[in-house]
């Protein structure tokens, strides 16, 4: 409710359901939301607008076509009725702009005020505002700027929208970017949502749920719905599920996550093996330990952005706690310097310690064998939801020479897919390596 000299003004927001309100009290700088269909995400951002809005702050809303900034647009306005017609908000309907033009501006003097009054320059103050664009073609954003910019339906738009042209328009202020879509394949913004589902450091932040979870919509045309829909467009447009293309390397997976956690003491007689890959600033080290006797994983662990010594550390801890006989590290440039220290440290006294040297011959039959295990269900993994991604979004193509080769998606990341390759390759190769990538 806004008070005037004349009278009160009440603003006509949306009663938020439970999902809505989380996103909107996120602190995250960057959040990610993948929901059904009519799950209610952009009225949520509409709402998160409206309130950025009156706090003044400038808001920039992008989706592919004019017509999908339509329920954006509405809601806003219908929030914000009674303000525009008091003149209190200015209403663009041709350039769907909202301004809020008598915001109470607090301003910092320069430093030489004489010398604005000498030039005649006229300092035009920085409005608080709502603003619709179109991102069919994501250069139209160029030249604007935002402290909250909101991508909508951001699965249909290039990835481009947000890595050349977004990010840059947050630069000013330091300011939030929020991505909501429906999946549409593995594409880009799996990427980003699997980069929200594995961050830690609480600037990014993921939200996933349902066109079920929207109270708001009738539940009997929901069950009815599914007769009118297949299976994989009911899982993806309704369940809001990330459905795998044709290059994915990895099926069976639900039925191969379903580790339950189990302690130390239940394993400590049983072969229990570490496959671990290394990285340091953009990717992540990963650790992955698995009790070979009971076909099951026991812990993933996954961090970035530590020294190696830490890092170390970290792996020997791991090793003590699961009483681990057995351990598999990836030796490619940074691995072999840190297999080496391990040896020093003492890692190895007591336990096989080896490593592999990941090249184009030793890759593919390390990625198929753990795809034959998921495959054959041959072991359970822990239901991580970092884990599960990575085993979802990983490829194969077919370079020119007509060898595959295997990766995450560009931008994406495969730490805990090589950390667990190297704990079944244990798991497979019985402990008897014979190729001439292993060493020691």
């Amino acid at each position: 409710m806004v008070t005037t000299a004349a009278k009160e003004l009440t603003i006509k927001l949306p009663r938020p359901h439970g999902r809505q309100v989380a996103f909107r009290n996120s602190k995250a700088k960057r959040k990610v939301v993948c929901a059904g269909r009519r799950g209610g995400k952009t009225t949520g951002m509409a709402i998160l607008a409206v309130e950025a809005l009156l706090a003044g702050r400038r808001i920039l809303e992008a989706a592919p076509l004019a017509d999908q900034t339509d329920a954006f647009w509405h809601t806003c306005c219908q929030a914000l009725g009674e303000l525009i017609a008091e003149g209190i908000v200015r209403k663009n309907e041709t350039n769907r702009i909202l301004e809020l033009p008598t915001f109470p501006l607090q301003s910092t003097p320069p430093p030489n005020p004489n010398l604005l009054e000498s030039l005649k320059i006229e300092v035009v103050p920085r409005l608080p505002r709502i603003r619709c664009k179109t991102a069919h073609d994501a250069d139209s954003l160029r030249g604007d700027y935002a402290d909250i910019l909101i991508l909508d339906e951001f699965s249909l738009m290039d990835a481009s929208a947000w890595q050349e042209v977004g990010a840059p328009m947050l630069l000013d202020n330091n300011g939030d970017a929020v991505f909501i879509f429906t999946p549409q394949s593995l594409n880009h913004a799996h990427t980003l949502y699997q980069r929200a589902v594995g961050d830690l450091s609480g600037r990014w932040e993921a939200f996933h749920f349902t066109s079920l979870e929207n109270p708001h919509l009738s539940k009997e045309a929901l069950a009815e719905i599914t007769q009118d829909m297949t299976e994989q467009a009911y899982r993806q447009e309704i369940l809001a599920e990330f459905l795998q293309g044709e290059g994915a390397v990895f099926r069976n997976i639900e039925a191969c996550i379903k580790a339950q956690p189990s302690t130390p003491e239940e394993h400590r007689a049983h072969r229990v093996c570490l496959g671990g890959d290394w990285a340091q600033k953009q990717d992540y080290t990963a650790f992955s330990v698995g009790c070979l006797d009971c076909k099951i994983e026991l812990e993933l662990m996954r961090f970035n952005k530590i020294e190696w010594a830490l890092q170390r550390g970290r792996l020997a801890a791991l090793s003590d706690k699961w009483f681990v006989k057995d351990i598999l590290l990836e030796l490619n440039s940074i691995g072999s310097p840190n297999f080496e220290a391990l040896i020093r440290e003492g890692l190895s006294n007591g336990r096989r310690l080896r490593g592999f040297e990941t090249t184009a011959s030793s890759k593919p039959p390390l990625i198929q064998s753990l795809a034959l295990a998921l495959e054959r269900v041959e072991f359970q993994w822990l239901p991580d939801p970092v884990g599960k991604g990575e085993f979802l979004a990983y490829e194969s193509k077919i370079n020119p020479s007509g060898r595959p080769s295997y990766s995450a998606p560009e931008g994406g990341n495969d730490d805990t897919v090589i950390a667990r390759a190297l704990l079944n390759w244990i798991r497979t190769s019985g402990g008897q390596f014979s190729q001439g990538e292993f060493f020691r």
